[in-house]
């Protein structure tokens, strides 16, 4: 059947392929950053704007396209990163209103409202340049704008348009004279490229691969910079967000134009996203806050951005790879450049890939409406393979860290993959015996090492020190799921809970999960693995802590508070264990994992 017609779950599938297919080509995109300053950041700042958008996306369920462009804006707007990101929130801002009222978006209705979409991109901008990110989008726009009459389905519309935009991506050097001079294409607008095509393999097949798959339009590129850090003339890329009421864009963006340069006022009259170039951040943040209330207010430093990125290209050889077992603040993947590569969560007849296309929230309404049991699908080395691959543009071998293998076969599927992929890079695999933020604090010290440029076998041995002092201690509310998935007995799983005692487990030395007490349940359990934590962790130093809950966040805030008074920890990142692993534990788990000389 042809796709005539746009619907909110369409638009919502749509975008999360995109976003998916963006944050697959991050680094890439680092690499040819070189405007408005080759700081190396496009490509990071584009993934963090997409997630925000793909999970407000997810986070929404109305049907009407209408609101579900206003959750992608929305979304956009709170999570905007950078000069490309701030655009993108904008972009999507005016899709928003070119949908205005529609339940159905047809043809002519979307044509209309990405013309809109990129005339509020462009609007939003005190100095646009072609040959950028803006450029693409206005001729993709355009494109649809003249072509859509002589089209009857959304995917030859899409197909067809992302021809027009490749063809504008390809020109952008012909405009830009400092992308002719670097040899690269403008970042931002190859970022927007491969939202399209995203969007488009989604059009395509009508579902969302597991992984992120395209044409890879520039392979090894890497832009030649020879502009030094002090060549920069405003040093802060600075960002905030606005709440206000009848908030007057315009004349903010008058008043803060004398600041810096490569200004963005993005949003509506209740809400603005700024972006600019200063040496003044603070006076951006003071006038800011006469419109309204300042929040995600930051200023990175670009000089030093620079230096980071540029002052040795070879610096990072190693990639850092996962899968969804691992649980991270969602940021820390893309910000320390983390590859991951997910399983599947099945619930009867429909598959979701784990931390793509499922929210937790979810999760855990289906697990507990659905009649059957979730199951499980892990990566196959075929998935591997493929991030593997992808990793070899950028990096002579990559450190692949994997969960338990005496807990799951996706330790031998990621070995199997590195075996084929031998004579293109070399992969070494690592069980790190442990799962969820176990899994999430090793990675994360392998993760900061590639970033500071340690060999492979610096990065190795870190891996092996921290599988063998990494601890982490599980609270679980019910024995039913542990009983479904085979990691319990139907006897003793209906013996605790008719006894009503709850397990507190960990992981051995084998990887194994296992029981190291059992309580009552509720505080006095809470209480009792807190005092198990105490008691290991007192012993060491620099500690690092992490806490996961399954739907039980009073849970995890209360462990959390319980390490930041007992330890004097500052940083104590919260997350949400994944879904693949939620099916197993159950909603009401929670846990406290550390790591420390």
């Amino acid at each position: 059947m042809p796709v005539t017609y746009l619907d909110g779950p369409r638009l919502k599938h749509a975008v999360v392929a995109g976003a998916q297919r963006v944050i697959s080509m991050q680094e890439q995109l680092n690499n040819i950053n070189v405007f408005p300053v080759p700081d190396a950041d496009t490509g990071t700042n584009m993934a963090l704007t997409m997630r925000c958008v793909a999970e407000g996306a997810l986070n929404c369920n109305d049907s009407s396209v209408h609101t579900m462009s206003v959750a992608l804006a929305d979304s956009a707007l709170m999570g905007a990163r950078g000069n490309s990101g701030a655009i993108l929130a904008q972009f999507f801002q005016g899709l928003s209103e070119g949908f205005q009222g529609k339940q159905r978006s047809s043809i002519s209705d979307f044509a209309y409202a990405v013309d809109h979409a990129a005339i509020m991109a462009r609007e939003a901008i005190a100095e646009p340049c072609e040959g950028t990110i803006l450029t693409v989008i206005q001729d993709w726009a355009i494109y649809i704008h003249e072509t859509w009459e002589k089209v009857s389905d959304f995917p030859t519309l899409i197909r067809q348009s992302l021809r027009a935009a490749t063809d504008s991506l390809q020109r952008t050097p012909q405009l830009l004279k400092v992308l002719a001079k670097a040899g690269v294409v403008d970042a931002g607008a190859q970022g927007f490229v491969h939202l399209l095509e995203g969007i488009a393999s989604f059009m395509q097949s009508g579902k969302i691969e597991r992984l992120a798959r395209g044409v890879l339009n520039f392979a090894n590129a890497r832009a030649k910079i020879e502009e030094a850090p002090e060549a920069i003339t405003f040093q802060y890329c600075t960002q905030a967000f606005v709440v206000g009421q009848s908030i007057d864009r315009h004349g903010l963006k008058a008043r803060l134009q004398p600041l810096g340069d490569s200004m963005i006022i993005a949003g509506s009259s209740a809400r603005v996203r700024i972006h600019i170039h200063t040496n003044e951040p603070e006076q951006v943040f003071a006038l800011a806050r006469e419109y309204g209330d300042l929040t995600d207010a930051r200023h990175d430093d670009m000089r030093n951005q620079h230096t980071s990125a540029h002052h040795d290209p070879e610096k990072q050889t190693v990639a850092i790879i996962t899968d969804s077992a691992c649980d991270l603040p969602s940021d820390d993947f893309i910000k320390k450049n983390i590859r991951m590569v997910p399983v599947l969560v099945i619930f009867g007849n429909h598959s979701y890939v784990d931390k793509v296309t499922i929210t937790d929230r979810d999760f855990y309404r289906m697990l507990e409406e659905s009649p059957k049991p979730p199951t499980t699908s892990q990566p196959a080395p075929a998935d591997f393979r493929e991030v593997y691959q992808q990793a070899r543009l950028n990096h002579r071998e990559a450190v692949a860290i994997i969960l338990s293998g005496a807990a799951s076969g996706t330790l031998q599927a990621a070995t199997r993959a590195a075996e084929m992929v031998k004579d293109e890079i070399k992969v070494h695999v690592m069980d790190s015996k442990n799962v969820t933020i176990g899994l999430g604090l090793i990675v994360r010290e392998a993760a900061e090492l590639a970033a500071a440029g340690a060999s492979v076998e610096e990065i190795k041995q870190r891996v092996e020190w921290a599988t063998r002092n990494v601890r982490v201690f599980i609270s679980v509310e019910t024995m039913t799921h542990l009983v479904r998935g085979g990691r319990v007995s139907k006897f003793r799983g209906v013996l605790a809970n008719l006894l009503n005692l709850k397990p507190i487990l960990t992981m051995n030395a084998q990887g194994k999960p296992e029981a190291v007490a059992k309580t009552f349940g509720g505080h006095a359990g809470h209480r009792k693995l807190f005092e198990m934590v105490k008691q290991q962790a007192s012993r060491r130093r620099n500690l690092r802590f992490m806490v996961a809950h399954a739907a039980a966040p009073e849970t995890a805030a209360f462990y959390a508070e319980q390490i930041r008074r007992h330890f004097e920890v500052r940083d104590v990142p919260i997350v949400s264990v994944s879904p693949a692993l939620g099916a197993h534990a159950g909603p009401g788990a929670a846990g406290i994992a550390f790591l420390g000389e």
